[in-house]
C-alpha cells in the first residue's frame, strides 16, 4: 500500500557537546538500525537493504545486507496520545505517522548519537487546562542486543487533571524478502491497561479509533497468531487512568529481532515483556514467497513489546535470567536433582 504522505523535514544545524540536534537520525546497535523521526516514529533514512525501499524502519543487520520490516510501501508506523471523553478522544489528541501526518504536535527537542535518539512533543490544541508533553527516549537494550528499549514517559503539563490518558502504537508490518506478505502473532491478554489490539496497521495515530476496522485476518481484542499471509500489521491501544496534573506515567517499549522466532522471544522473554507482537514472512512454500523466507525460521523474524502496562509475560516467553521458577516447577526441579543425586551414589557404591 503506497503511502498517502511522506513528510520533508530540514535538519537542524545546533551541534551540543554530548549529542546532536537534527531533524530526525538512523541509529544502531551493530544488530539492529532504526530510522527515528524528530516526532518519535519510524521511517526515515537512506540506506540501502537487500529488496525494497531504502527508508530505515526497523532493520535487521546480517552479513548478506539489512532485513527491512516497517518501511516497503506505506511507510505506516507511528504513535498517538490523547485524552479519553466516553469512548473516544474527539479532538483532545496529538500524534505522528507517515501515512496519515503529524498532528498538533510541536517539537521541543529532537537529539541523538549513533546508537540513541530522543524525541520531546508537546500536544497542542487541546480543550483549555489540558496539556500533555510526550518523551520518547530510544536506546539500545543493556539486556539483549536484539531489541531496542524504548522509554516513553507522558507528563499531564496543564492546569487540571486528564481524567483517562490513552496511547497508541501502530504499524504495518512489511517484512523481506515477503514484502506485503506475512504472517503476525499478538500476545498479552489480559493486561490491565491494555484495551485494544489487532493486525489492521494501516490504522492512523488516533488512539481508540478503530473505524477502519481492527483486524486483517485474526482476533480483535485477544490472543491469535496467522497463518495464511496477508498484507498485515499490529495495533496497540492503552489506557492508563486518571494522570494528575504535574504527573508523569512512564512505561518501556521494545523494538526488536532475531533470525528467528524463537530468538526474538528469547529476547522479549529476558526483558520481561508483557504484551508483544512478533511478525515474520510467508507463509514460507506459497507461490508468491521466495524460497529464502522460512518463516519462523526466518531469515528475520520482528517484534515490538510493552513492559509496565499491567500485565505479566506471556507463558511463551522464557523466563529472565535469574528469575526463580514458580514452586511447582521448583519441586520438580528438586525431585529430579534429588534422582539424580540417588542414582550417583548407587553407583559410587557399586
Amino acid at each position: 500500500m503506497a503511502p498517502r504522505h511522506r513528510w520533508a523535514l530540514t535538519a537542524a544545524v545546533l551541534v551540543g557537546v554530548a549529542s546532536l540536534a537534527h531533524a530526525q537520525a538512523v541509529i544502531t546497535n551493530g544488530t539492529l538500525r532504526m530510522g527515528i523521526n524528530r516526532q518519535g516514529h519510524l521511517n526515515f533514512g537512506n540506506v540501502p537493504q537487500i529488496t525494497g525501499t531504502n527508508t530505515v524502519g526497523l532493520r535487521l543487520i546480517t552479513a548478506a545486507g539489512d532485513y527491512e520490516s516497517t518501511a516497503d510501501g506505506c511507510t505506516c508506523e507511528g504513535w498517538g496520545v490523547g485524552i479519553r471523553s466516553g469512548s473516544g478522544v474527539g479532538t483532545n489528541w496529538g500524534g505522528a505517522n507517515d501515512d496519515d501526518g503529524i498532528t498538533r504536535l510541536n517539537v521541543v527537542s529532537f537529539t541523538s548519537t549513533a546508537n540513541s535518539a530522543t524525541s520531546v512533543v508537546d500536544v497542542t490544541g487541546l480543550s483549555a487546562g489540558y496539556g500533555i508533553r510526550v518523551t520518547h527516549e530510544y536506546r539500545p537494550s543493556p539486556t539483549t542486543p536484539n531489541l531496542y528499549e524504548v522509554r516513553v514517559s507522558i507528563q499531564n503539563t496543564g492546569t487540571i487533571n486528564i481524567p483517562d490518558l490513552v496511547y497508541r502504537r501502530v504499524m504495518d508490518w512489511d517484512i523481506s524478502p515477503s514484502q506485503f506478505n506475512e504472517n503476525v502473532r499478538i500476545s498479552g491478554w489480559p493486561a490491565s491497561n491494555l484495551v485494544g489490539s489487532g493486525s489492521n496497521g494501516f490504522l492512523g495515530s488516533q488512539p481508540l479509533d478503530v473505524s477502519g476496522g481492527c483486524t486483517i485476518g485474526g482476533v480483535c481484542n485477544g490472543n491469535f497468531e496467522t497463518t495464511s499471509g496477508a498484507d498485515r500489521g499490529s495495533f496497540f491501544d492503552f489506557s492508563f487512568g486518571a494522570l494528575a496534573v504535574g504527573g508523569t506515567r512512564s512505561f518501556t517499549t521494545f523494538y526488536g529481532a532475531a533470525p528467528t522466532l524463537d530468538g526474538l522471544l528469547a529476547a522479549l522473554g529476558a526483558v520481561g515483556a508483557e504484551v508483544y507482537t512478533a511478525a515474520w514472512c510467508g507463509p514460507a512454500g506459497s507461490g508468491t514467497t521466495p524460497t529464502s523466507c522460512r518463516g519462523k525460521n526466518g531469515p528475520a523474524v520482528f517484534g515490538y513489546g510493552f513492559q509496565g502496562v499491567g500485565g505479566a509475560p506471556p507463558p511463551e516467553l522464557p523466563p529472565p535470567p535469574g528469575v526463580i521458577p514458580e514452586p511447582s516447577t521448583y519441586a520438580l526441579m528438586l525431585t529430579g536433582l534429588a534422582g539424580l543425586a540417588a542414582l550417583r551414589r548407587r553407583r559410587t557404591a557399586a
